[in-house]
């Protein structure tokens, strides 16, 4: 059991463990968001390329269920919908993919943090400037672009801006961001 307690510094919590031992949290000088800022801006950049780049090269002959035509519109094609749906198999699978990887083929997510509950929430620590999974910054980076960016192109897609997906968009680009702005340090 931890108790936090907020000195003058408002960077730094004092914590003492149930052992009496005390350890100074720091947020990092340079939060995961900060270091993820790059690659979100262009996870966003390279979604919508790959977007605009499916909606192009999909052959012109596929014809979408009629339930997904407007009952007016005989020669509807709905490119912009398959273009979308493969981008998000895209960022879904990446997001499997490595998370399969971390917990079962490299056991990064097992060996390299400490297997406690305070080691699996605080346990991505910047020590001499690397954190020690660095996938998990990668997923919630990863989390934040898909999820915004799927939070505003569902705004042009019937199927998919309804208020509850729009509302798991929305909280899930949340968590991911909060993620990565409110990632602490432990320095013993």
């Amino acid at each position: 059991m931890c108790i936090a307690t907020k000195n003058g510094n408002s960077n730094i919590t004092n914590t003492t463990n149930t052992k009496g031992k005390e350890h100074h949290r720091n947020r990092s000088t340079s939060s995961a968001l900060q270091r993820m800022a790059p690659l979100i801006l262009s996870g966003y950049l390279f979604n919508t390329l790959c977007y605009f780049l499916l909606y192009t090269i999909l052959p012109s002959n596929l014809t979408p269920v009629p339930k997904y035509c407007p009952l007016d519109n005989p020669h509807c094609k709905r490119h912009g919908l398959l273009a979308f749906q493969l981008v998000s198999l895209l960022n879904l699978s990446y997001l499997g993919l490595l998370g399969v990887y971390t917990f079962f083929i490299s056991k990064r997510a097992l060996n390299e943090l400490p297997q406690t509950p305070q080691g699996r929430y605080f346990g991505n620590v910047l020590t001499e400037g690397r954190v020690l999974l660095p996938e998990a910054d990668w997923i919630c980076a990863v989390i934040v672009i898909f999820q915004g960016w799927d939070f505003v192109v569902s705004m042009f897609f019937e199927e998919h801006c309804t208020r509850i997906m729009m509302c798991h968009h929305f909280l899930a680009f949340i968590c991911g961001f909060f993620c990565l702005v409110y990632e602490f340090t432990l320095e013993e």
